[in-house]
């Protein structure tokens, strides 16, 4: 049989064992506190992100359109001012019109 003295000398064997069972016991809580929070910082991106895509698909469609006007004005330029003012632009006839706008001043 134990007395008490061998009971108080076991527990004080096993208090480094329980110290560390709560310590490890209070870092799982924070883990689990801590992947909680990643995972709605995660579902936030995953919108972002969605959502980044669909501002880009709409840039990409925007983008296609202001080109297929710009071609457009750039044929309807040349087929009514080809004379004139052909297209593409000389840079050289661009740069002597703008000297004479500049002695024109």
């Amino acid at each position: 049989m134990l007395t008490n003295e061998d009971l108080q000398a076991i527990g004080k064997l096993l208090e480094p064992i329980n110290k560390r069972l709560d310590k490890m016991e209070n870092d799982i809580t924070d883990l689990k506190s801590n992947v909680a929070v990643m995972k709605e910082d995660i579902t936030v991106l995953k919108s972002d992100v969605s959502n980044m895509k669909d501002d880009i698909a709409e840039i990409k469609e925007d983008c296609e359109v202001t080109r297929e006007v710009t071609n457009k004005l750039g044929e309807w330029v040349d087929f009514y001012f080809h004379d004139d003012k052909p297209y593409p632009l000389d840079e050289e006839e661009m740069e002597k019109y703008r000297e004479n706008l500049r002695l024109a001043k």
